[in-house]
């Protein structure tokens, strides 16, 4: 399911740009160095404490100024960047398995290829004993990058719907003050204007010398109490719009993080598959081997395609382990970007 049409093409490609850069940044390399580090270190490096996010979420939750819709649709994003992030550091235990495994084959493979050099009967008898290993990228875990994705695409939908009308909400309230302003503008003019009439009406009517000082003074003070009027009705739209401004700002942050964590999930689950299959097939092949273990021929032929099998499928885990902590590294500062968009103080 695409992230995008094309119509928006220009706007996630503005997203993609202004996100790229974050990827490779220090923190980010720091963290990328801690892939080399124990799971507990790693763990510990990517939790985005519970005590910061929850009073975030509560206190989106109990803003009243926001549209539920809009309050779900936060609530989700940081729901759903949790669950990636559990996907996420079941995927590093896997991959850690994986590449201990296919230490232990690079082993076993030598110690068939050396065995076939002294005795041609030792390689059969080996194989019988290979290690067919379990694959940790099943059909079923592969499936939980599809509930994930199509989460993040919903989640990015209402967003973008949540943005458009606030968007539209912003053109009203600007409309609105400059309206007022206008008026505030004719208000001012209508109070010159009485003065001149006044002073006119002073001059031309000195019989009525009385009469025209009261009118004098009660014409501005019934202005004033109408400027007033619309200058706290304008303070009460620039607080509207300074609010509408923050929220879509946030709206703005959480888009960007949804966008760009969907695109790495995308190349997350391409990379699990093609390692997925690769298991597969190493499998089937050992099995052939143990099927065949009296064609020597066709048994060492099978176990040097076994070889390139496997160093292929390493490279792929060694680049599936690096994209998942990049994944990992981007759901983090996205949560925190838009934790901090949310904090900030009106």
């Amino acid at each position: 399911m695409e992230m995008h049409t094309p119509a928006r093409a220009k706007e996630a490609l503005d997203i993609e740009q202004e996100y790229s850069s974050m990827l490779r940044t220090q923190s980010n390399a720091r963290f990328l160095f801690k892939k080399h580090q124990t799971e507990e270190e790693m763990e510990a490096l990517l939790e985005t404490p519970e005590d910061i996010i929850s009073p975030v979420l509560h206190n989106i939750l109990m803003r009243r100024r926001t549209s539920s819709e809009i309050e779900r649709a936060m609530a989700e994003y940081f729901e759903a960047s949790t669950e990636a992030i559990e996907i996420c550091r079941q995927l590093l235990r896997d991959i850690k398995n994986t590449q201990s495994n296919y230490k232990s084959m690079d082993n076993f493979l030598a110690s068939i290829t050396d065995s076939t050099a002294s005795t041609s009967a030792s390689a059969p008898t080996a194989l019988k004993s290979f290690p067919v290993t379990s694959n940790p990228f099943c059909t079923k875990n592969r499936s939980n990058f599809g509930h994930i994705h199509d989460k993040y695409s919903s989640i990015l939908q209402s967003i973008r719907s949540s943005h458009r009308r606030v968007a539209k909400k912003l053109k009203i309230v600007k409309a609105v003050k400059n309206l007022s302003r206008a008026l505030l503008v004719v208000a001012c003019g209508g109070a010159a204007a009485a003065a001149a009439i006044g002073a006119a009406s002073h001059l031309l009517f000195l019989g009525f010398l009385i009469g025209a000082a009261a009118a004098g003074l009660l014409l501005p003070i019934a202005l004033k109490k109408r400027i007033a009027a619309k200058a706290t009705k304008g303070k009460r739209s620039s607080e509207t719009m300074s609010s509408l401004l923050r929220l879509q700002e946030q709206l703005d942050t959480a888009a960007k993080g949804t966008y760009v964590l969907g695109q790495d999930l995308d190349t997350v689950s391409s990379l699990v598959a093609r390692l997925s299959d690769g298991i597969d097939r190493e499998n089937a092949m050992a099995r052939c081997c143990e099927e065949r273990s009296g064609e020597r021929s066709s048994v060492m032929e099978m176990v040097n395609e076994l070889r390139k099998s496997c160093s292929s499928s390493k490279r792929i885990a060694d680049e599936l382990e690096e994209h998942v902590c990049l994944f990992l590294a981007t759901i983090y500062k996205a949560r925190v970007l838009l934790i901090q968009e949310i904090s900030k103080k009106s």
